[in-house]
């Protein structure tokens, strides 16, 4: 066994994907805060991509699938749940009969407002604590960082926005 003398790791800077995630489990644990206060308390953080992909006219569970960046089968799981709780309805898909359309129901959408408030809440929250220059220049800068990737997510989230339709 080689001894070293020091450790490399010891006094850098927090590794940037450690923040990130850091970042995103706090975010994550406030969506589940606060979805679960709205009365909603089978829905979790993990469902996110459900509600966020899905478009107002219905989405196959594939494309919602590739937008996540996710397997069929993990997606698949995800709907399953969201169906038997009633967020969620699959329906035939007119211009492919042999496939299934996921929809969100008025319960599904209910969800999607109590999320869209939470997130404002904790946007609002960063811009206090750091001011709304820098959260700009981050989601900005973060942005750059994804598209640099060449992510598909960023491009297949951007062609997904939800709007809802009543």
């Amino acid at each position: 066994m080689v001894k070293r003398l020091t450790n490399p790791l010891v006094d850098r800077p927090a590794p940037l994907g450690n923040l990130l995630f850091a970042a995103a489990r706090t975010l994550s644990a406030e969506l589940d805060a606060g979805i679960a206060a709205a009365g909603f308390d089978d829905v979790r953080a993990a469902h996110a991509p459900v509600f966020q992909l899905v478009e107002p006219d219905g989405t196959r569970m594939t494309t919602l699938a590739e937008r996540a960046g996710m397997t069929k089968q993990a997606m698949g799981e995800l709907v399953r749940h969201l169906e038997g709780c009633g967020y969620v309805a699959l329906e035939v898909d007119p211009a492919d009969r042999r496939a299934r359309l996921v929809r969100l129901t008025t319960r599904g959408w209910a969800v999607v407002d109590a999320g869209v408030a939470v997130v404002e809440r904790f946007d609002r929250h960063l811009d206090r604590i750091v001011g709304a220059a820098e959260v700009a220049r981050l989601r900005a800068t973060l942005s750059r960082i994804i598209d640099g990737a060449g992510s598909s997510y960023a491009t297949e989230r951007q062609s997904a926005k939800v709007v809802r339709v009543e």
